[in-house]
């Protein structure tokens, strides 16, 4: 299994400033105590609060000397105050990683990459996909998903959280299915069992047939392995259960 992004961590760093802007624009134009569509089940300031929470996270695990982040600490807060509060560790941690090698060792929860280049993937995608939230949440138009961004965004939904964080919580399928998750000209082969989860990329997918496939536009089949677009947003064919175990599976995993 790769654990490499797939874009240039610059390009990462620029898109996730762009990203947490968007954020910040988003949660002002939103009532407070809406609860954002999609999968995550959050209100607009519970929202603020895990986003702000997640940068404090990364900045403890990439600078040691920081004090330790306490669950739960970050409590939320009005729209305004919250999109404020996020945007100054937003901004405190985008100068923290302009200024680090992406490979230099540090912890993380994922065991195959401790380096500062996992924070910095992560919090691009979690920014994102909360960006979505939001804006739809205060009903503006939401800003496309650069190609690159979702590119990234759908390896490491189903490498990360797909494929570890089910092994991790003890998650497995309850029917043997696979799955091959097409978009942009990449391919992913996602496998699930009683034993446990799986998934290969690009030049390492086997010849087998899948169960089904999924593919698409990659920002339409980026929000919707992430749960926030309906299965109509992209193409699928095959197993309708194969399809729908992926998503299940998914949901486990994200929570």
């Amino acid at each position: 299994m790769s654990s490499a992004a797939l874009i240039d961590h610059g390009r990462m760093l620029q898109e996730l400033g762009v990203q947490a802007q968007l954020v910040t624009t988003a949660a002002r134009a939103c009532q407070s105590g809406v609860r954002v569509a999609g999968a995550s089940g959050r209100t607009v300031e519970q929202t603020l609060s895990h986003l702000s929470e997640l940068c404090e996270q990364a900045a403890f695990a990439t600078e040691p000397s920081r004090t330790a982040p306490v669950p739960g600490s970050v409590e939320p807060a009005a729209p305004e105050e919250g999109a404020g509060r996020f945007a100054v560790r937003a901004a405190e941690l985008l100068a923290a990683f302009a200024g680090r090698d992406p490979a230099e060792p540090c912890p993380t929860w994922w065991p195959e990459q401790h380096t500062v280049g996992f924070w910095m993937r992560r919090l691009l995608h979690a920014t994102t996909v909360h960006r979505v939230d939001l804006q739809l949440a205060a009903g503006i138009p939401v800003s496309p998903i650069p190609g690159d961004t979702a590119v990234d965004g759908i390896d490491e939904v189903l490498r990360v959280w797909f494929e570890y964080r089910l092994h991790a919580l003890g998650i497995t399928a309850t029917r043997s299915c696979s799955v091959g998750v097409h978009a942009a000209g990449r391919s992913w082969l996602v496998t699930a069992d009683q034993d446990g989860a799986a998934v290969v990329g690009s030049a390492d997918v086997p010849a087998a047939t899948p169960d089904s496939v999924v593919d698409g536009d990659p920002a339409a089949v980026y929000l919707w392995l992430w749960g926030r677009l309906p299965e109509r947003a992209v193409r699928t064919s095959g197993d309708p259960d194969a399809t729908a175990q992926l998503w299940g599976l998914l949901r486990l995993a994200t929570r």
